[in-house]
């Protein structure tokens, strides 16, 4: 008996522990997209408002985000 009960235990944390995990990957995802849809757009403004100075712009000229990944 217990032998079951250390092992429904060692269970239980195991459950607890992946559902955490995947609470913290949801957060990790959901910023990632967030920021990536910001960028995504930044990017179709900085396209519209810059696009009579074909493709050249002063330094430190535009005021926009830009998002980088490391993936």
């Amino acid at each position: 008996m217990q032998f079951k009960a250390h092992k429904e235990e060692e269970a239980q944390d195991l459950l607890k522990r992946y559902k955490e995990h995947l609470a913290k990957a949801k957060l990790e995802r959901n910023y990632y997209n967030k920021n990536t849809k910001l960028a995504e757009e930044q990017r179709k403004l900085v396209d519209q408002n810059y696009s009579i100075l074909k493709g050249k712009a002063p330094f430190c000229g535009i005021d926009a985000v830009a998002h980088y990944s490391y993936d």
